[in-house]
This record gives structure tokens, C-alpha cells and sequence, in this order.
């Protein structure tokens, strides 16, 4: 039994290490398919140790809880009416896809139409960094010295 937990405990620090590894060798930006984007601001923190991956999932959590749904700013906005709405949401739970494309697609609205509502759903998106902040996973001085860096690499 003494052998077999040594050989796990070598086996975990083996990981380790390759986790560090990986880690120094993860770039500051992701390739999807041909595009090319910066990681998130939380995933910087991160990678930089000022938090760590149970604070980001936390965070990560709470914003999608805080998201509020395209569908929620159509009716609210009065692009579509309830009726329009279940309509969208009933085809993309058959087929998948974009509520802003579907809604397109049925001739509820228009290109314009979702694109302000895109916007509007944006500005009110709530910033990782201000929900780390309320957490008190960092502090506001941390993150607003650590935003300059983090936008000078991606």
C-alpha cells in the first residue's frame, strides 16, 4: 500500500509539473477556426495568480445568472410581443441556433432591430472584473492597474 501512494504521489507531482508547463506555454490569444481572440480578462487574472480557478468559476457563474436573454430585450424594448417571443424560443429549442437570427429568419425583426438589442444586452452586461471586485476577489486598485496590462498583450 506504501508503494502504491508513493507512485501516486509521484504521479501528482508529475502532473504538476505538467501543468505548469502547459500554463507557461498557454498563449495570451486563442485561435477559433479562423479567427483569432484574446483571452478573458478573468483567465488573465488567473494565469497571473491574482485569483484563483474557484474565484473565475464563481464569477464566471454569476454573470451567466446576471445575463439577461436577448428575448428579455425584445419584449421589453417592444420588438417582439410574448406571442412572437414563444414562437422564437420554440424553434430554437427544436433546432438550435441564434435568437437573433431566428427572429430574423420568421420576420419578426429586422437586422437593425437585433443589432440594438445586442447593443443593449452589451452595455448592460456585467464586466468580470467589477463581479471579481464585488466577490472581493480583487480589489479595485488591483484590477485597474492590471487592465492597462491586460490590454497592451491581447
Amino acid at each position: 500500500m506504501t508503494v502504491a501512494l508513493c507512485e501516486t504521489k509521484i504521479e501528482f507531482e508529475d502532473m504538476d509539473c505538467m501543468i505548469d508547463m502547459f500554463a507557461e506555454q498557454v498563449p495570451i490569444r486563442k485561435e477559433h477556426g479562423d479567427k483569432s481572440t484574446g483571452i478573458g480578462f478573468g483567465e488573465f487574472l488567473l494565469c497571473e495568480g491574482k485569483i484563483d480557478a474557484y474565484e473565475l468559476e464563481g464569477a464566471l457563474h454569476y454573470q451567466s445568472v446576471e445575463h439577461v436573454a436577448l428575448g428579455i430585450f425584445a419584449v421589453r424594448e417592444k420588438y417582439l410581443n410574448n406571442k412572437q417571443l414563444c414562437d422564437v424560443l420554440d424553434c430554437q429549442r427544436e433546432r438550435g441556433g441564434l435568437f437573433g437570427e431566428i427572429a430574423i429568419e420568421l420576420g419578426f425583426i429586422n437586422k437593425d432591430g437585433v443589432d440594438a438589442l445586442l447593443n443593449m444586452q452589451r452595455e448592460e452586461h456585467i464586466k468580470i472584473g467589477e463581479v471579481l471586485v464585488l466577490f472581493g476577489a480583487i480589489s479595485r486598485e488591483d484590477m485597474e492597474s492590471l487592465l492597462p496590462v491586460f490590454h497592451a498583450l491581447v
